[in-house]
């Protein structure tokens, strides 16, 4: 087993996702997704597509106060 990052092409996210192959290619341009270009191919690590799809944490109120008093 290696510890090589495994990265995704655009169509790879549709795939995965379900989402069409112009939002995934928007989320790349609009940087919702960082990228990088090798050998001419726009490639997204996986790990960044998680990101983008882990549910936000929602912040209760008490976290909001004690964050006002730093």
């Amino acid at each position: 087993m290696t510890n090589a990052q495994e990265y995704l092409r655009a169509r790879d996210i549709v795939r995965l996702t379900g989402v069409s192959l112009r939002t995934a290619r928007r989320w790349i341009a609009n940087k919702k997704l960082a990228s990088g270009k090798i050998g001419g191919a726009r490639l997204v690590a996986k790990g960044e597509l998680e990101r983008l799809l882990a549910p936000s944490r929602k912040v209760d109120e008490d976290e909001i106060d004690e964050a006002k008093e730093y």
